[in-house]
């Protein structure tokens, strides 16, 4: 091993032990009405490699449909709560590390010394930015997506994920998440071990806005985390490796309708049906999933309907005023519970080789699905902290 091997694998260690002794990660496979459970093995210790989509999963096959594993806060005025913090902060506005580059350069541009740093970095990066990996099978960096450093961004909120169905790591999936929020916070919940533990063999990408594949560093961190372009032609080669994928089927219009002060959540989905027509085509079974709280991590002011409308329809720019902490895009800390439902078998209908699905078979699809989502929430909500007068509309 090289020294910077060793050294990495000392850090892991390190975060590993620290995360074990706060008692950060509970892991139980009954549930638990107050967010408790049973200690068990933190899933840091969870590592796979998938390159392209291949799984060589270590953690073993799961025994049992259901599996918790519920996130403790980081203990307050403590040097992993600084750390907490620091990273947390960062990874909220990761979307501008390519501006600030920008901004340090020119700054500093009348330097000989920056000038030629700035010629050969511009030179060396045309062949990441033009490569086309969003367009594949993604370039996602294992390492860094299980990382353990990921639980103390999981402890913040605090995170509870609830799997209800193991799933067959021989099977494709195509996992729709509601709502979107504002910043799609949900999906850092999965990341250090997490879903190699919630679901052992199955290697997936997050399907994501051409945009962000096209702002330097933002670019390079979507691409890490397993995120690829979200095209039908993209997803249909991601399912053809063999690879489930993650797809948010409200988009960016549920980014104007998530509101911290209304008691309704609204889903758009009646006429979202490419996702399940991809699934079915696929034979990859639908699994809904469902994310309680995350409405609550972030303040917003609307933006005139007009102005916000043609924006997103012409530039696929979904403008919104919003802050959170200290009046950034680091959120507020609230529960973040995320519940994954049954899988929906769609191979009894996948039609012919060569085929597309009918509008009638999609139809039916759809409407089975729909009506799962709507079940998973009314029988979570209570649990994940949703009184009596939340409700949810399906747009």
């Amino acid at each position: 091993a090289t020294p910077a091997a060793m050294a990495l694998a000392r850090v892991n260690a390190l975060f590993v032990d620290r995360i074990e002794r706060l008692g950060l990660v509970r892991v139980s496979r009954t549930p638990s009405s107050d967010g408790d459970a049973a200690a068990s093995p933190s899933p840091s210790g969870s590592r796979r490699s998938d390159a392209p989509c291949a799984s060589n999963d270590e953690s073993g096959a799961d025994e049992g449909d259901y599996l918790e594993i519920n996130f403790a806060p980081t203990p307050p005025w403590t040097l992993w709560n600084l750390a907490q913090t620091t990273w947390g902060f960062l990874l909220a506005h990761y979307i501008f590390y390519g501006f600030v580059a920008s901004a340090l350069a020119c700054a500093f541009i009348e330097l000989t010394a920056v000038k030629a740093a700035l010629a050969v970095g511009l030179v060396l990066y045309q062949k990441s930015f033009w490569d086309g990996s969003e367009l594949r099978s993604g370039r996602p960096w294992h390492a860094f997506r299980a990382h353990p450093v990921w639980n103390l961004t999981q402890s913040y909120f605090p995170a509870r994920l609830i799997r209800t169905r193991a799933l067959d790591a021989s099977e494709k999936y195509v996992f729709g998440w509601h709502p979107h929020g504002i910043l799609i916070l949900s999906r850092i919940m999965i990341y250090g071990g997490v879903w190699e533990l919630l679901f052992p063999g199955v290697p997936f990408r997050v399907l994501a806005a051409s945009p962000m594949f096209k702002v330097p560093g933002c670019r390079e961190i979507c691409l890490w985390m397993g995120a690829v372009d979200a095209g039908r032609t993209t997803a249909s080669r991601v399912l053809d490796d063999d690879c489930s994928v993650a797809v948010y089927p409200g988009g960016s219009r549920e980014i104007f309708s998530t509101d911290p002060n209304s008691s309704e959540t609204k889903v758009y989905l009646s006429k979202r049906r490419g996702f399940v027509k991809l699934a079915i085509a696929h034979g990859a079974a639908l699994v809904p999933v469902f994310v309680f709280g995350e409405k609550r991590c972030y303040r917003r002011l609307n933006v005139p309907a007009p102005l916000r409308d043609w924006l997103l329809r012409t530039w696929k720019i979904p403008l919104i005023v919003f802050w959170g902490r200290w009046f950034t895009w680091y959120p507020y800390a609230a529960r973040q519970t995320v519940v994954f439902g049954a899988p929906i078998d769609t191979k009894k209908h996948k039609p012919p080789a060569g085929e597309d699905p009918s509008e009638a078979r999609v139809d039916e699809v759809h409407a089975e699905y729909v009506e799962a989502v709507r079940a998973l929430f009314q029988a979570h909500k209570r649990d994940a902290g949703y009184g009596e007068e939340e409700t949810l509309t399906v747009i």
